[in-house]
């Protein structure tokens, strides 16, 4: 089950978890950073400095909450490092009673024992002990040769949890403090703990709950451990835990994930001499755990874990009970894949960078040298445009591309009208010189009050506007450009689209002109023919006329002759 994990869609471009990696174990897919399981050490750190909260420890209080609403016998262990809670301590042992825990135990009770078979160790120079589960997971995953080193004695964690396996079998274990990754020993362990919590879930749970810690009063729970024990989540806590006889030997008390891996590599190398060696991946020890419920300073939360080792004893302290304490580690080295030089080369050229010089390391990828960002995207592990240089010089030498490319003139100026680039289209247009130019007043050059308009207004404005003493009109777009205190002005010849107007407008005109002389000189044709027309048409009418009364008179005499005959 991953202990990890990225909420798709909130992780945006800053790469501050690789940054924070010192193992780089995020590789970027559909440009969002997800966790390498296999690499990962399970440490945690890496939720707490994503800005976006892209990061997130997988919530499993709902396990708590279902097993209490079942019925469930539930103990919890609580961390030694309770004691550097913002809150009364005591106040989250009463709060976990009132949502249904029967037992609650401090997990400093079972220190003593696991510190005693720390300090009898002898099986490796340094001896490296194994309480920090982180630590553990780095030595096996990413340092394997050093394995034998680790010490071979479970953690307070899993000491208690085995005892109180033996003391109430039915019951469900569960181990409340600030550490992920013993979110990761209780899977390798399974049997021992049932669930693992952090403070930071326990106290939304709560919440959620309508448990409030301010309406409770302090109780102490049910097994305290020592002054001395309590102090085990300290960098050097380990040392005061010891009862025996003084330490004899050179030991180390390490925190900090890359002072741990520092100290791995120098002890791989052989240049690392001594008897004991307590690594701590967190900074501060336990007390700079992901796991905490506020962002106190780890300066802070250690001066009220020390003030209060004394002030908040109670409970009972009863005698230990030996139980299994041993435990045995796998180490498992990870395949690397090693990129050939040529390809390394091929993709620092790609990006621009085909020299040493190029090669600025400025870090803001996350990887700490342009040559690792290559290795890191031919393993699959990164993207190109991760580069935010490259991807700046590319994005600049493209918008430079298409401003000195493009046909239209480009003047920017800031507000106080002063210019700050001309385009090469506008110095033709406008027969002038950018390095004349630049750092003068836009009026020098533009005879209008279009620019201060746009500033004064805070719009943009488009119109048409001819520049006679240039010989030239153009269609102007002047707007403000939000957030960078610049203006645009964008010049559009329209010259020879005006004179192209100008000349189909005086054809238009010629051509109305002809056509009324036309229809003029036609309908005066018309009167004349019309008026010859109307002359024959009466001269015709009269003729037929008379030819008409002709014909009436013949036919009578014709009619006349016949009857007498007969």
């Amino acid at each position: 089950m991953a202990i990890l994990e990225t909420h798709g869609g909130h992780c945006r471009d800053c790469y501050k978890c690789i940054r924070y990696c010192p193992l780089k174990a995020i590789h970027f897919s559909d440009d969002q950073a997800l966790i390498m399981q296999e690499q990962c050490i399970h440490d945690g750190l890496c939720s707490n400095v994503c800005p976006q909260g892209a990061k997130e420890i997988v919530p499993q209080y709902h396990t708590l909450q279902q097993w209490i609403d079942e019925g469930r016998h539930v103990v919890v262990l609580m961390s030694p490092a309770y004691l550097g809670l913002r809150d009364d301590p005591h106040l989250i042992i009463s709060s976990l009673r009132a949502l249904g825990v029967q037992r609650i135990e401090e997990t400093a009770w079972a220190v003593p024992a696991v510190s005693a078979q720390y300090w009898q160790a002898s099986n490796g120079n340094p001896s490296l002990l194994s309480s920090c589960p982180a630590l553990v997971r780095l030595v096996e995953v990413h340092y394997p040769k050093l394995t034998p080193h680790l010490v071979p004695t479970a953690s307070p964690m899993t000491v208690h949890a085995r005892s109180a396996r033996q003391r109430f079998p039915e019951a469900r274990i569960v181990y409340v403090g600030p550490c992920t990754a013993k979110k990761w020993e209780r899977q390798q362990s399974w049997g021992d703990t049932d669930l693992v919590l952090t403070f930071q879930e326990v106290y939304r749970g709560l919440r959620n709950n309508g448990i409030s810690l301010g309406s409770q009063r302090p109780v102490a729970p049910d097994i305290s451990g020592s002054a001395t024990a309590r102090q085990f989540p300290l960098v050097n806590g380990w040392e005061k835990t010891w009862s025996g006889d003084d330490i004899q030997g050179k030991t180390w008390a390490i925190s900090g994930f890359q002072e741990c891996i520092d100290f791995l590599e120098s002890m791989q190398a052989g240049r690392i001499q001594g008897q004991w060696a307590n690594l701590m991946i967190c900074p501060g020890g336990c007390l700079g755990g992901p796991g905490w419920n506020d962002y106190d300073k780890v300066f802070v939360r250690q001066s009220r874990l020390m003030d209060r080792i004394f002030s908040h004893q109670g409970g009972e302290r009863p005698d230990w009970i030996p139980v299994d304490h041993t435990r045995s580690f796998a180490p498992a080295e990870l395949e690397r894949q090693t990129p050939s030089e040529q390809d390394i080369q091929d993709v620092l050229r790609s990006s621009g960078k085909s020299s040493l010089r190029d090669q600025i390391d400025c870090g803001a990828c996350g990887y700490d040298s342009c040559r690792e960002l290559a290795e890191a995207v031919l393993q699959g592990k990164a993207q190109l445009d991760m580069c935010i240089p490259s991807s700046r010089t590319q994005a600049e030498t493209m918008s430079n591309i298409i401003i000195k490319a493009t046909p239209n003139g480009i003047v920017v100026v800031d507000p106080e009208m002063r210019i700050l680039s001309i385009n090469p289209a506008a110095e033709n247009m406008f027969q002038c010189s950018e390095q004349a130019l630049k750092g003068t007043p836009v009026h020098n050059l533009l005879d209008t009050d279009v620019f201060d308009t746009v500033c004064r207004e805070n719009r943009m404005i488009v119109n048409n506007c001819a520049y006679p003493h240039y010989g030239v009109s153009t269609r102007q777009i002047v707007f403000p450009v939000e957030g960078q205190d610049v203006i645009i002005g964008i010049f559009i010849d329209i010259t020879q689209e005006q004179q192209r107007d100008e000349e189909l407008q005086h054809l238009k005109q010629e051509t109305l002109q002809r056509a009324g002389e036309v229809i003029e000189k036609q309908m005066r044709v018309a009167q004349e023919i019309a008026g010859l027309l109307g002359e024959t048409t009466g001269e015709t009418k009269i003729l037929l006329t008379q030819l008409m009364g002709l014909m009436k008179d013949d036919g009578s005499k014709d009619n006349g002759g016949d009857s007498g005959v007969r």
